[in-house]
This record gives C-alpha cells, structure tokens and sequence, in this order.
C-alpha cells in the first residue's frame, strides 16, 4: 500500500511537471487564455494530493498569474504571484514582468536584480531584462543584458537573437547579422530568428539573401 500511495504521488508530480510545460509553451505565443484554461486542472491535482500545493505554486501559479496580467487582469495576477516562492528563478522573472505590464518600471528592475541575485549562474533573468529594455527603447540596456546572458549561456540562442534585434533598432543590421548567423548554430529551427535575420538582410539590400531567410521562416512557422 506504501508503494502504491508512492506512486500515485510521483505521478501526480509528474503531472504538474506536464502542465507546467504546457503553459510555458503557451505562454511563450502569448495564448494567456490557454493558460489560464489549462490551469482549470489545478484544482483536481490538490484535491488528490494536497501535499503538491509547494510545488504547483512554484510551477504553475507564476504562468497563471502571468496570463492573467497579460489579460488585463492586474488585481488577480498580483494575488497570484504574491503565493509564488521568493527564491525560484521563474517566480522572480514572472513578479518583473507582471510589474512591467502594470507599468511599474522601477518595480520590475527591482524583481529582475533580485532573479540575478539568487541565480547568478543562469542567463534567463538577463535576457528577460533585455528584452523588457528593447521594450522601453533603451537599446544600449538591453545589449549589455544580452552581453551578460551570452556569457553566463553561450549556448542558448535568445539573447543572441534578441541582441540582433536591438542592433537592427540601432540602425545596425550589419552586425546583427553576426548574431543570428552565431544564434542559428544553436536554434536553427526557429522561425522569429530565421524573420528577423531576413528583415537584416532587406535593411541591408540583400534581397536575394532575405528572401530565402523570410522563406525558412515561413516554413518553420507553426
């Protein structure tokens, strides 16, 4: 009986860890409904096993409060990542962008720096830094972000991608084709790169050029 009540209890945890993958795959399209749908089966996870409660508000309740920011609804997104672990790196970057989306600037530098604090290791609080700086158009910000992320993950193409973003912002598409064609090593699948490599090459009057990356891009997409 041991054993069996063992197992229902991995597999409930294995649960969470599936439907928190499908909600950052939401997320990442912005389909902040979907999350918010599939987070109709939280509830039935903690009817069966309430001992999950820590580990959902650490994997699923950021990207519920994230969608429901992204949908306008502040009031419940900031009740939702007030439950959220202070120490996790999905959680910090989550309290940044919900405070981003309010508006609340210094707010959300104030939850990155902390992200970067407690995991000085991982790149992803700094590209989301970055990304969030492209945003509010300090271009220059947003590069030393990515700089910091490249080092801290050479091998993960996002802030490559995004640092060729700012550079095409700048007015400098000839070096943000150095980082999409470096970012491709790692992510040669992925359509928004292939699109923003071809945009590049068409400020620079390759067409030819562009057009095959536009082409890559839309068979990638989807």
């Amino acid at each position: 009986m041991l054993w069996l009540g063992a197992n229902a209890f991995n597999l409930s945890i294995r649960n969470v860890d599936n439907l928190s993958a499908q909600m950052f795959i939401a997320s990442q399209v912005g389909d902040w409904r979907a999350v918010v749908a599939l987070d109709a089966k939280t509830s039935a996870l903690l009817s069966s096993q309430p001992a999950l409660r820590d580990l959902v508000q650490a994997r699923i309740v950021p990207f519920v409060a994230m969608a429901h920011a992204g949908l306008g609804e502040f009031k419940t997104a900031d009740a939702l990542i007030a439950q959220a672990p202070d120490h996790c790196d999905v959680c910090l970057r989550m309290h940044a962008q919900i405070a981003e989306l309010e508006g609340q600037h210094a707010r959300a530098d104030w939850w990155f720096a902390r992200a970067i604090a407690e995991n000085r290791s991982v790149p992803f609080a700094y590209t989301d830094w970055g990304q969030t700086l492209i945003a509010r158009g300090d271009l220059d910000g947003a590069i030393a972000k990515f700089e910091i992320a490249h080092k801290k993950g050479p091998h993960f193409a996002d802030p490559l991608e995004m640092w060729g973003e700012a550079l095409i912002a700048k007015n400098r598409s000839d070096l943000a084709l150095a980082k999409f064609e470096e970012a491709a090593k790692y992510a040669p699948h992925w359509d928004r790169l292939h699109q923003k490599w071809g945009e590049a090459l068409s400020y620079l009057g390759r067409k030819d050029e562009a057009a095959k990356q536009f082409a890559t891009a839309r068979s990638l997409d989807g």
